[in-house]
């Protein structure tokens, strides 16, 4: 059951390459014979082209089949076979018998002489869908490969800039307990180890309510800073399930009590919002006026790229500086 399940997902698949095939074999022919659609209705063009449309059908399932599927579905392989076999029957009777009772005639009546007429148009319908077969194949092997291998420098370049930032994290995490911004106990300790595990497991991306979990923990920690979350309740449950590059969150917690002033004095605002239909992220800290020259941190960069690849689930990062005196990132998640 498992198989034929699988080989369904196939050919979902492969519709886009079959739909090219069948269009390019219509308009072949609707030039070959121009005269059938322009002094006959559609209607009388497309019974012309039927046989030959059914017939790449057939080739290309079946080609299929044979070459990547290892005959799995014989119940579709073994008539498909049969019918490629017996095609030169069929068009007979389908263009000399079927039409011609039905009142529609392409052709005269059948005479010895039109075999080889008739064995001579098959073979170049055949000519044509083993000519596609051998490009769409060629073409088709050509891009997987360019995509496998897109995707596996994407992936081995989201492994290193994760393990980049979960190193820079896990620095910035130790200094803070060494600089006392941190209150040093067994959840400091239980924080350093799930970090340490990320790193371990190079899990690149996490769901967004394990980020958000570990994120609360972090702002728990920093008892020597103001940090006020807000809108937590305007988040949909969908959103949670929403995948994130692992400590990015957190790395702007720890960017903003990094160059934010020292003291509980201005807070550090996180917020969530709805903003027509897009859930909204937004830290926004002051900027200590010592650090205005220094930028913002190396950690921002590294988190900008992991996001990069995340565009394309309408997932976009922004940062700007507000007022001369604060800085804000924004995390939008789009419908």
């Amino acid at each position: 059951m498992k198989a034929f399940s699988f080989n369904l997902n196939f050919f979902n698949q492969l519709h886009f390459r079959f739909l090219i095939g069948i269009t390019a074999l219509a308009v072949l022919l609707a030039i070959l014979d121009a005269k059938l659609w322009l002094y006959h209705s559609v209607a009388i063009f497309l019974l012309f082209i039927i046989p030959y449309l059914f017939y790449f059908t057939v080739s290309f399932m079946t080609f299929h089949i044979i070459r990547l599927q290892k005959y799995r579905l014989w119940f579709i392989l073994v008539p498909g076979v049969v019918l490629l076999v017996s095609v030169y029957p069929i068009v007979k009777w389908y263009y000399y018998s079927f039409l011609t009772v039905h009142g529609v005639v392409f052709y005269f009546p059948w005479k010895d002489g039109n075999a080889q007429e008739l064995f001579i148009k098959i073979v170049r319908g055949l000519a044509f869908v083993l000519l596609f077969l051998s490009l769409d194949t060629v073409f088709w092997q050509k891009r997987n490969k360019k995509m496998k291998i897109s995707e596996l420098q994407l992936a081995v370049k989201d492994i290193a800039d994760n393990a980049l930032l979960s190193g820079h994290f896990l620095f910035k995490l130790y200094q803070f307990a060494a600089e006392k911004k941190i209150v040093f106990d067994l959840k400091v300790l239980d924080f350093f180890q799930y970090v340490i595990n990320k790193i371990a497991a190079r899990d690149t991306r996490v769901a967004l309510a394990e980020e958000w979990a570990y994120l609360k923990n972090l702002v728990d920690m920093c008892v020597h800073r103001t940090i006020e979350i807000k809108g937590e309740e305007l988040v949909p449950g969908y959103i949670w399930n929403r995948s994130v590059p692992t400590l990015s969150l957190m790395t702007w917690i720890e960017n903003a009590v990094s160059y934010s002033p020292i003291g509980k004095a201005i807070p550090i605002v996180i917020e969530w919002a709805d903003e027509n239909g897009a859930t909204v992220f937004r830290v926004r800290n002051c900027i200590a006026s010592d650090n205005e020259k220094k930028g913002t941190g190396k950690g921002l960069e590294l988190v900008n790229r992991l996001f990069e690849p995340l565009k394309e689930h309408h997932v976009n990062v922004a940062y700007r500086i507000e007022e001369q005196m604060y800085f804000a990132v924004e995390l939008k998640f789009l419908k």
